[in-house]
């Protein structure tokens, strides 16, 4: 039937209404992660200033890998006060700063620098070759500290505003080579991403753009390696800004409408979430502005302080979901991490790093908040590299109301003989199941009556009948799920094989 949707022995998330035919007394809702601890800070001094997500985590060679972006106490107009620099881990808490010894900082060879004045995130591609195995999208300031620096554009050049972005390769990880053809030559900023996407078959790079204030960008690439990705002329040459390009980027992910007047949304962090079928999550920052006052008066005595800084405004983190990387929304737009008391050590922003480490039960995650909000000077070291925990497959899920609720899917196929599901009960909740045919009537066996209830907290509960152990008699066949809950929250669920289940 055409109308059916194939889900082999995928996991499926509740990412939006696609499993809600019919529904009752269901919504859904973003799970904010727990807060864990500090597991990188300032520490070294070409990263004593602070020491920022905008960088990746990930699991490579059984050791765990981050490339973080390192900040120093030099003049931040010098080209090497900020770095990327790299770190490794065993458990994905305790972080080592190995001596790379790739380059002199202020005289100081042992240190873990791997790309000098450097910024931007970086991937294992799975298809390029050993010498390109690691690829980043980086913004490249040029310095005396890299030779290979030499050249590129970042900060003002000609009177114009020109942040140029390129394709750096490496073998290993911690050599580097910038191609010397930009990717682009636009006006990017922060935290610009490029990963393979196994969906598509392609590369998909998400980046800063410009629409209403910061917004986000997205391209297909085929071949990364084949510079640039977008044509290098055609700019305004009066313009201070080189914008001018943006209708040649897909519009991914923008402030609109709902959100305040005076916000936009700063980076994309986008991941395709391995673990479940057509899901993808941006972990994107809203930027709320504040309007600039009078800052003649330092002291601020009896006025409002917020006005103070120039492009100042606190930060958090958002939730936005998609199922093919390319539409996206924001179900819940309460923050995903949201910003600790004022005065504290998350405070005034949070920015989400990129990469998710699979640990057990949980997804972890690492951020890096500050007390300041975004235009305050830092002052002092801020405090690093937070650990995020979140349970799997919990981000986003299917809540039924505490009176009682039920869901019908639409039709579907699928190939396991055991229907499990993720879902917290805790006491007084429950889940039973039924499976219906095209007709939407009852298949002998497996009705309401004669399903067994789930309760309690389980990742991949199995569903029961009183004489069914399960479903395998229906592989290949249309039906639909029909869901009965109370009290509890449904984040997934898939069919599997037995010897899985």
């Amino acid at each position: 039937m055409s109308n059916t949707i194939d889900i082999g022995n995928g996991k499926q998330l509740f990412l939006d209404d696609r499993w809600f035919a019919d529904q009752r007394g269901m919504t859904l809702s973003v799970n904010p992660p727990i807060k864990d601890q500090i597991v990188l800070a300032p520490g070294k001094k070409w990263d004593e200033l602070a020491v920022y997500a905008y960088g990746t985590v990930l699991e490579h060679d059984g050791k765990f890998k981050m490339w973080y972006d390192g900040v120093s106490r030099l003049d931040n107009e010098l080209p090497q006060y900020r770095n990327i620099c790299y770190a490794e881990s065993d458990d994905g808490i305790h972080w080592e700063r190995p001596n790379v010894g790739r380059y002199e900082w202020e005289g100081i060879r042992l240190n873990n620098i791997v790309l000098p004045g450097c910024n931007g995130g970086i991937m294992v591609d799975p298809n390029g070759p050993d010498e390109h195995r690691f690829k980043g999208l980086i913004l490249v300031k040029e310095n005396s500290v890299w030779p290979g620096s030499k050249g590129a554009i970042c900060g003002l050049h000609g009177g114009r505003w020109r942040l140029e972005l390129y394709l750096c390769t490496s073998p290993d990880g911690y050599n580097w080579t910038r191609h010397p053809t930009p990717v682009s030559d636009y006006f990017h900023d922060t935290q610009n991403q490029l990963f393979y996407d196994t969906r598509l078959g392609k590369y998909a790079a998400y980046f800063r753009t410009h629409s209403r204030g910061r917004t986000v960008g997205r391209l297909e690439v085929d071949d990364p390696m084949d510079l640039p990705w977008i044509p290098l002329d055609g700019e305004d040459p009066e313009a201070v800004f080189p914008t001018g390009k943006k209708h040649l980027f897909q519009l991914a992910l923008t402030a609109d409408e709902s959100d305040p007047a005076d916000a936009d949304l700063y980076t994309a962090c986008v991941h395709q979430y391995p673990w479940a079928d057509d899901a993808y999550f941006s972990f994107t920052t809203p930027y709320r502005h504040y309007p600039v006052g009078d800052t003649s008066d330092t002291t601020l005595t009896g006025k409002d302080p917020r006005g103070r800084h120039n492009n100042d405004g606190p930060v958090d983190i958002q939730l936005a979901v998609s199922r093919d990387g390319i539409a996206w929304t924001r179900p819940d737009r309460r923050p995903y991490v949201g910003l600790g008391l004022a005065g504290e050590y998350d405070g005034g922003q949070s920015y989400m790093g990129l990469g998710m480490i699979r640990m057990g039960n949980e997804v972890w995650m690492y951020d890096s908040p500050t007390k300041r909000t975004h235009g305050v000077p830092p002052g002092q070291p801020e405090a690093g590299l937070r650990l995020l925990r979140q349970r799997l497959d919990g981000f986003i899920s299917a809540d039924a109301a505490y009176e009682g609720a039920e869901f019908t899917t639409p039709m579907l196929t699928f190939s396991g003989s055991e229907l499990q599901l993720n879902v917290d009960c805790s006491a007084l909740g429950q889940v039973w199941v039924e499976i219906r045919n095209e007709d939407n009537h009852v298949i002998d066996g497996y009705s309401l009556d004669e399903s067994i209830d789930i309760d309690r907290n389980h990742i991949a509960a199995p569903v029961r009948w009183h004489e069914k152990d399960d479903v395998g008699e229906l592989i290949g066949r249309p039906v639909r799920l029909h869901f009965k809950l109370r009290a509890c929250k449904l984040y997934a669920f898939q069919f599997v094989d037995g010897e899985e289940g």
